[in-house]
């Protein structure tokens, strides 16, 4: 008989209740922590104006998506499509991966418009032929 594949049928009144842990030690080792005793390593650690926003990295608003590419890349590397941006204020787009944006809906509407494009362009190809 092996113990990983029973091969009869046991009725489960005939089964022992088992203390699977029976050794476990039922004392504590601390005392009992209260507000007073208790430390806030978050409260300790950080600066006290860590909570303040960083106006360095402030966040950039997407004026619009105008291009995108994917960079070739060596094989180790993970290919990631790239966005050509045109930021808020600002005057020289830049390419910033899809990571970088948080413009959901620009991103889906620029695809969108693209997939379209080039539905528009197959079916003109296919009127020439």
């Amino acid at each position: 008989m092996s113990w990983n594949y029973p091969t009869e049928a046991v009725h489960v009144s005939r089964l022992k209740a088992v203390n699977e842990f029976g050794s476990r030690p039922k004392s504590r080792l601390t005392p009992e922590v209260t507000e007073e005793t208790r430390l806030d390593f978050d409260e300790e650690l950080l600066p006290e104006d860590s909570w303040e926003p960083d106006q360095l990295a402030g966040d950039y608003e997407v004026e619009a998506i105008l291009d995108d590419r994917v960079p070739l890349f060596t094989s180790t590397e993970r290919v990631v499509r790239e966005f050509k941006v045109k930021w808020l204020g600002y005057d020289g787009p830049t390419w910033e991966p899809a990571s970088n944006l948080s413009c959901g809906g620009l991103l889906y509407d620029y695809l969108r418009e693209k997939r379209s494009d080039r539905r528009l362009q197959m079916v003109q190809v296919a009127d020439e032929d």
